[in-house]
């Protein structure tokens, strides 16, 4: 991991690797539980993966935005 973060392939081989399970297999859980986090985050405002982390649904106020081309 020269660049410091682990992209998504290194992390399903990794969970590949540590589960003694297919690639294919740890790429379909972590689709699941992306969907899963994105499903539950829209409709209680926040998805909890215990020893992980959090995901919170945070509105934000729209911004202008720029085109660098035309200014």
């Amino acid at each position: 991991m020269a660049q410091g973060r682990m992209t998504q392939t290194q992390l399903i081989r990794e969970l590949a690797e540590a589960g003694e399970i297919s690639n294919k297999q740890a790429k379909g859980i972590i689709e699941s539980l992306a969907s899963v986090a994105i499903r539950e985050t829209k409709k209680n405002g926040v998805f909890v993966v215990p020893g992980i982390g959090r995901l919170k649904l945070v509105a934000r106020k729209a911004r202008m935005g720029r085109n660098p081309a035309t200014g």
